[in-house]
């Protein structure tokens, strides 16, 4: 299709173009909204997988060798998404092509952020939701997921700016709540040196607590051209990744491990309640849920946009539809075990990184060095009259070398190899390629300006 079948409301967001400059925001905006949609419930929830696994020495290790990781990928990764002013899938149509970028949206929103995460999330509302009502049937886990994910969905429909205004509630929340539950544990259960004492309830190794560090913000971490094209400059999106990654991310999951250590508690909400914290403490849980998972769905509905032309806010409302019917399912099914959980955020550290590695060599590597294209606001842009191409050969093989690598390879750090296996896989075989006389960019098409389908 051209860019003459436009699709438009006032919901849209952009979704198949540039957002233009004078729909940005500064960097404490995006600051704001990046803190709020990523570094909520699901962090604390995974620091009480920590916890459950890891002592308190060994999770500082494995959060802070995550947070580095983390912190510098997505930093360059947000500030691609400032450059482009395009959403992470129609930007993926530089480095896999247009029809690669469209599977790979697909595979995007179906395992991890537009269904996978979203359901994920939708169910622990569910848990918590279950543990504030114990035995009343209209907040049992499953039945919970239901009308909470009918909620979020229905907060997604709106947008950038739903995101922008809840963002300026969540964080002081999630702050407070995890220096309260902190400055408990340290009253009640004998100060920091029964944290630091403590003996995890199970066993994890050290490589499968960094690997699940970065899982767990993996997915984000890739996904961050969606909010960070609403930045000003390239400079705003990368410190405000930085920051809030930075100063946030260690503080919410390595409270969630003490809390868990010092209580011996399964659960990360069981804990909570078994230090007096209260039902309003873990309503403000519930609060971050939202807006985390307004955030997964709304990256959801533009990477269904960039699949099949629609309006952005139908495309919600039907990854809301099945990501809710998911979620319920695990409910009614797992209740309130922690295990599916664990599991997810590994099965994310295995291969979502190849992801980030393909976009960042191809960006910051064969985009300059190769294709000659020295200013970065012209390395992803959708111009006039330029051809395009449905298939990037480099990039399609190189996200499949780095998915097989980051599940199958048990030595090192899973999501480490991945994200390694696929950036220096995407050089290699792009130049050599090149090399050979050929182009790895295969079935050119125009662009007639517009949007982009």
């Amino acid at each position: 299709m051209t860019g003459k079948e436009e699709i438009s409301s006032k919901y849209d967001d952009y979704s198949l173009k540039e957002v233009p400059k004078d729909s940005r925001y500064g960097f404490f905006n995006v600051f704001l909204v990046f803190s709020s949609v990523y570094g909520a419930i699901a962090v604390i929830w995974a620091g009480g997988a920590l916890g459950y696994g890891l002592t308190f020495s060994q999770a500082i290790i494995a959060v802070l060798s995550g947070t580095v990781v983390l912190g510098i990928l997505g930093s360059l990764t947000a500030a691609v998404g400032a450059y482009s002013g395009l959403s992470t899938y129609v930007m993926w149509r530089h480095p896999l092509g247009r029809w690669g970028g469209k599977i790979a949206g697909l595979l995007l929103i179906t395992i991890t952020t537009g269904i996978g995460w979203y359901a994920v999330e939708t169910w622990l509302f569910g848990i918590v939701m279950s543990e504030i009502f114990p035995n009343n049937p209209f907040f049992s886990v499953g039945v919970a997921a239901i009308w909470g994910g009918i909620l979020m969905t229905i907060m997604t429909y709106v947008g950038y700016r739903m995101l922008s205004f809840l963002s300026y509630f969540t964080i002081p929340f999630h702050i407070w709540l995890i220096a309260i539950g902190i400055a408990i544990v340290l009253a009640l259960k004998g100060g920091f040196h029964t944290v630091m004492a403590a003996v995890p309830t199970s066993h994890m190794s050290l490589l499968d607590g960094i690997s699940a560090t970065i899982g767990l913000y993996s997915a984000g971490t890739i996904i961050s051209p969606d909010i960070s094209r609403f930045a000003k400059s390239a400079k705003d999106a990368g410190y405000a990744w930085f920051a809030h990654i930075i100063f946030l991310y260690p503080f919410l999951i390595l409270g969630g491990v003490a809390i868990v250590l010092a209580t011996g508690s399964y659960l990360i909400t069981n804990a909570m309640l078994e230090l007096g914290m209260g039902v309003g403490v873990l309503l403000i849980i519930v609060f971050g849920q939202f807006i985390i998972n307004t955030d997964n769905l709304y990256s959801g509905s533009l990477s269904l946009v960039n699949l099949i032309p629609m309006r952005r806010e139908i495309a919600s409302v039907i990854n809301g539809v099945i990501g809710t019917a998911i979620a319920a399912y695990v409910g009614f099914s797992a209740g309130s075990s922690i295990t599916p959980f664990e599991n997810f955020i590994s099965l994310l550290g295995d291969f979502l990184p190849a992801m980030g590695g393909i976009v960042l060599a191809d960006f910051y590597i064969v985009k300059k060095y190769v294709n000659k294209i020295q200013d970065p606001h012209k390395r992803y842009e959708f111009v006039p009259n330029n051809k395009y191409y449905n298939i990037n050969i480099a990039g399609i093989l190189a996200l499949a070398l780095g998915s097989i690598i980051g599940y199958f390879v048990n030595a090192g750090i899973p999501a480490i190899n991945s994200l390694v296996t696929g950036f220096l896989s995407y050089i290699i075989i792009y130049y050599i390629i090149k090399a050979m006389g050929k182009s790895p960019e295969i079935l050119p098409f125009n662009y007639e300006g517009g949007i982009l389908r």
